[in-house]
This record gives structure tokens, C-alpha cells and sequence, in this order.
């Protein structure tokens, strides 16, 4: 015999022993059915995402405060974010029209 039918024959003994003595069937069902139900989960999520908000432009919301006020400043987020834009896209025209607020100031006092 050679040594390569000896290894594969060892190594098929053990797996059978594995799968004798370490993996009894009803773990294999209870592995099985944990993948199905896991499958129907995954399946039944991707189908309840909701749907994303398109994003409105500023002609259809209300304008932005041109003021560099914290107030100003608050509500200017809330209009972009309650327009759908993502929070961070809101911060930065926020921060542009606080910045473009001071400019005029500026300009407005010399």
C-alpha cells in the first residue's frame, strides 16, 4: 500500500470519528435549521429597510438665515437636515452661511 492511500484513509477515519463522536446529528439539524432561520432574518430585513429621503433643494424649504448668531446658526442645521440632507452636509452650509454673513458685516462696517 502506498503511504498517500494510507493518509487519505487516515484522514477520512477522522473525520468519520469527528463526526461520530463530536458532531452528533441532531447539532448537524440544529446547524441547518440556525442557517435557515437566519436566511428568513436576513431576508426579511433587507425587504423592511425603509426608503431613503430624497434629498430637496432650498427653493422648495425655507431659506436659510444669513446671520452668524447660535441661534441662526441651530436653525439653519435643522432646515437642511429636516430638507434631508445627511447632519455633517448640514454643519458645513451652515458654517459657509455663518461665514458669508460675517463677510458682509465687514464689508458693511468700513
Amino acid at each position: 500500500m502506498s503511504v498517500l492511500w494510507r493518509l487519505k484513509m487516515l484522514k477520512k477515519l477522522a473525520t468519520w470519528v469527528k463526526e461520530l463522536f463530536f458532531y452528533p446529528p441532531e447539532l448537524k439539524e440544529m446547524q441547518k435549521q440556525a442557517l435557515e432561520t437566519n436566511r428568513v432574518y436576513e431576508s426579511a430585513l433587507q425587504k423592511a429597510k425603509p426608503a431613503l429621503k430624497k434629498a430637496t433643494t432650498r427653493s422648495k424649504t425655507v431659506p436659510l438665515k444669513k446671520s452668524t448668531s447660535k441661534a441662526a446658526f441651530k436653525s439653519n442645521i435643522k432646515a437642511e437636515v429636516k430638507a434631508g440632507k445627511p447632519v455633517k452636509q448640514a454643519v458645513a452650509i451652515a458654517y459657509s452661511e455663518a461665514k458669508a454673513a460675517k463677510k458682509t458685516t465687514k464689508k458693511a462696517k468700513k
